[in-house]
């Protein structure tokens, strides 16, 4: 039913939004882990895996990606100076974390997108990696302009081949 009262949402922020529904999420540290543990056997990636060529995705769970930025110091999150690049992001698992983590050290959700950097090699994880972001950002229920979000995730989170994208 949700995705035809929203049509025009993707796929992805449909699910999110549905997890918002169902689960009457609040707004805390626990929400990140259920806007990024969602399923990712679309059938675009399982048709990829099984062609001729295959991209050898593999998709962060949480718990790693937790795992992995509990290992940063809690002054880098917060400083505003600091940039953050993920070289393969493919469905943003890793990118969404760092967004909302530094939204939660008290970065605004502008400067927060304008110092994360990331490549992918396929278009449709780089559009759901869009999608989740703007899902993101409205699950935090932040007052933010999606045109000017939507602009710098274009500038920032770009589809290319890393070893040749020019940062």
């Amino acid at each position: 039913k949700i995705f035809n009262l929203y049509g025009q949402l993707s796929q992805t922020v449909a699910r999110i939004f549905l997890l918002l529904i169902k689960k009457n999420i609040k707004y805390n540290k626990t929400m990140i882990k259920e806007l990024i543990d969602i399923p990712y056997a679309t059938e675009v990636r399982v048709a990829r895996r099984k062609g001729k060529k295959s991209t050898c995705e593999f998709f962060t769970p949480y718990e790693i990606i937790k795992k992995m930025a509990d290992k940063i110091p809690e002054s880098t999150w917060s400083d505003p100076t600091k940039t953050f690049c993920e070289p393969c992001f493919g469905s943003g698992n890793f990118v969404l974390y760092i967004i909302w983590n530094r939204i939660q050290h008290g970065i605004d959700w502008e400067t927060a997108l304008r110092t994360c950097y990331g490549v992918e090699l396929m278009q449709d994880n780089v559009s759901e990696t869009h999608s989740r972001v703007i899902g993101l950002l409205d699950a935090l229920n932040i007052d933010y302009d999606k045109s000017v979000a939507m602009d710098i995730m274009h500038e920032n989170l770009v589809c290319s081949d890393f070893f040749e994208w020019d940062f």
